[in-house]
This record gives structure tokens, C-alpha cells and sequence, in this order.
């Protein structure tokens, strides 16, 4: 019986000495995937962002609470709270690769689906977020992150939106110029002309 007790006497403290590691894998998504697979796509101002342990005390979540000023596809809810995994809870802190931090007064652009427990989290975590910046001189509001193939896939779904004006801009576009694109994604799905 002592020859048993070693064995998992060290199969124990191996575990509790080697640590725990956890990988985040980010889907690459096309801008069509996120039009189609979003239930939700809305342009809100961040409000607050607090981190707590989750219900099962296993991960630091953030909640972040988001004042929606226009909805693209979806119910208008006024304010609704996204929750991602990552974020600092005394002096423990969980940083998930992906899971892009929020700071209050945030303009930003969201793709949403509800998880299995009907919270709105943001698709593809940093994939489904797209920052609004705007111009301290002009006031130009614009998205910032966006790939060549975003642009050819709002161009198919709404020709003429890009220009060769608007060309030299990229890989940000007018924030208005972003959502008609979206807006025509959403109610033409298959891009067709």
C-alpha cells in the first residue's frame, strides 16, 4: 500500500506545481460571417467595465456596460452588458489573448450573440469589435481595424460605397460610410448587385 502512496503523492504536487495554462483560438472571421452569424450589431458608448470572479469561481470575467446610441440589426435595448473572460480582481489578474480591454467613453461598433446562458458576448472577441476614433481637428469620426476584404465585401454589398476618395483612407473608413456598408450586408446577405 506504500508503493501506491508515492506515486500519487508526487502525481499530486506535480499538478499543484506546474501551472495552469489556458489558450484562447480566435476563428478568423469574415465581415460577411459576422454580419450573418450576429443576431445583434449595434454602435454604443462604454460606460463602465467592472471584473468579477464568474458564477463558478473558476475565471476572472468583465462585464462591461455599453449605452447603445443605433442598431443595425437587431432589438434596440438602450444599454446592454457584454461579459468576456480576463480582467483583474484584487491582485489576481487574468489577460486573454483576444479579449481586447474597454475604456469609459469608448465609441465602438459590435457584432453580439448570446452565449449559452443568453449573456451578449462580442463574436470572435476582438474580431467582432471595431473602435470608432475621432479626429481632434476635423471631428471625422472613423473605424479603425479593417481588412482589405472587409472593404471588397461591403462594396459587393453596396457598390459605390468605396470610392478611390475614399481609397487612400483605408484601413479606416468614415464611421457613416462603415455602417451603410454594414447596413446593406444586412439586407442583402448574398452580396449580389
Amino acid at each position: 500500500m506504500r508503493r501506491l502512496q508515492f506515486p500519487a503523492l508526487v502525481l499530486v504536487i506535480s499538478f499543484w506545481i506546474v501551472p495552469v495554462a489556458f489558450a484562447t483560438t480566435v476563428r478568423e472571421m469574415a465581415l460577411k460571417d459576422l454580419v450573418s452569424m450576429a443576431p445583434s450589431i449595434v454602435v454604443g458608448t462604454v460606460e463602465s467595465s467592472t471584473s468579477r470572479w464568474n458564477e463558478d469561481q473558476t475565471l476572472i470575467v468583465t462585464d462591461v456596460r455599453i449605452r447603445v446610441t443605433d442598431v443595425i440589426k437587431g432589438q434596440n435595448a438602450g444599454e446592454i452588458v457584454i461579459t468576456q473572460p480576463g480582467g483583474r480582481v484584487g491582485k489576481m489578474r487574468v489577460d486573454v489573448d483576444g479579449a481586447v480591454a474597454y475604456r469609459p467613453g469608448q465609441e465602438t461598433v459590435l457584432f453580439l450573440a448570446p452565449d449559452a446562458r443568453g449573456r451578449q458576448q462580442v463574436l470572435g472577441l476582438f474580431r467582432g469589435r471595431f473602435d470608432v476614433a475621432t479626429d481632434a481637428r476635423t471631428g471625422m469620426k472613423t473605424v479603425q481595424g479593417l481588412k482589405a476584404a472587409d472593404f471588397a465585401e461591403m462594396h459587393a454589398a453596396k457598390p459605390g460605397l468605396i470610392t478611390e476618395e475614399s481609397a487612400p483612407a483605408l484601413p479606416a473608413m468614415a464611421l457613416g460610410d462603415f455602417l451603410t456598408g454594414i447596413r446593406g450586408m444586412v439586407q442583402n446577405p448574398k452580396g449580389g448587385r
